[in-house]
């Protein structure tokens, strides 16, 4: 059996504060048992993607760097597993909404670049919405898993949980435990134990969903929902954190009975990868004319460095 925590607590337009806040709670939750331990999408940051201020692009940071050393030197001090989602600034000079996997000695494991980068049309909703791919390039590491001497982990980051390819990946690739951090609002509350809990049972893993809660201090009206849980590969609610307050949610699983219930439902041995070259062919084909109805040029997350 290892403990898992998944970490929320409500942003702040001062990076200083985030990263004090989730150092503080990850040492709590290492206190209370956890040996791996995922914080919000963007922790260090608030949830800046609802407008486009070039300004932000300044708080991006290269994956070792500033904030990652920091989580590292907890990581070694509490010899846990740290997920630590950030605003990444690549060595090329593009920008990556990404999540540093910290090992206990404080070395980097690897990291995850999210993959699905959302552009909500903000006039069709009351909230403030995602404007995503004015910051960042799609991730271009694939879905890949980590070895962790607490198992062996993946990620999805937030808009990656609606898209059910990503997840089967993780699955393929030997995930015993899948880490979703992420930034979602109360319109989309609906959705939340559902996908997670359909990708727990679907793909025979752990999920661990990790959300920002509340309205970040300083920042837009958006309303995080919180509601970080962990789910059993049965599906089963094993724990949930606040809907409105800094929490955590914390479950022991058992990575041994992973095996046993991936034989029994046969959904690796079973399956009928020719079957899937459809999904591929229309993909391809069929790309929606609109993807960004609000084109900026240029667009720094995705093709150059911002000018300033």
């Amino acid at each position: 059996m290892v403990r898992i925590a998944g970490v929320q607590f409500v942003g702040h337009a001062d990076k200083e504060t985030n990263i004090r806040t989730a150092l503080g709670m990850v040492r709590q939750a290492a206190d209370r048992g956890a040996r791996a331990i995922c914080l919000p999408e963007l922790f260090s940051t608030m949830y800046f993607c609802v407008e486009r201020r070039r300004e932000y692009f300044d708080w991006a940071e290269p994956i070792p760097g500033p904030t990652i050393e920091r989580v590292a030197a907890v990581a070694r001090e509490t010899g846990t597993v740290i997920i630590a989602p950030i605003f990444e600034r690549a060595a090329d000079g593009r920008y990556f909404n990404a999540a540093a996997v910290v090992g206990p000695d404080g070395e980097v494991i690897g990291k995850y670049r999210k993959s699905s980068i959302p552009f909500m049309d903000r006039a069709r909703s009351p909230e403030p919405r995602g404007d995503e791919k004015f910051y960042f390039t799609p991730g271009d590491l694939g879905f890949p898993t980590f070895p962790t001497p607490f198992g062996r982990i993946g990620i999805l980051i937030c808009y990656d949980r609606h898209f059910p390819e990503g997840a089967r990946v993780l699955g393929l690739g030997g995930a015993e435990i899948v880490f979703v951090p992420t930034a979602t609002s109360r319109m989309t509350r609906y959705l939340w134990d559902l996908e997670l809990r359909a990708h727990a049972v679907t793909n025979i893993y752990y999920v661990c969903g990790v959300n920002k809660v509340g309205v970040d201090a300083g920042g837009s009206t958006r309303d995080h929902h919180g509601a970080s849980m962990i789910v059993s590969p049965r599906g089963e609610i094993l724990a949930q954190a606040s809907d409105t307050e800094s929490d955590m949610a914390f479950a022991d699983v058992d990575l041994g009975v992973l095996p046993e219930l991936r034989e029994l439902w046969g959904y690796y041995r079973d399956r009928r990868p020719e079957m899937y070259r459809p999904v591929i062919d229309l993909q391809a084909g069929a790309l929606h004319p609109a993807v960004d109805p609000e084109p900026v040029a240029p667009l720094p997350g995705r093709w150059t460095s911002p000018s300033r």
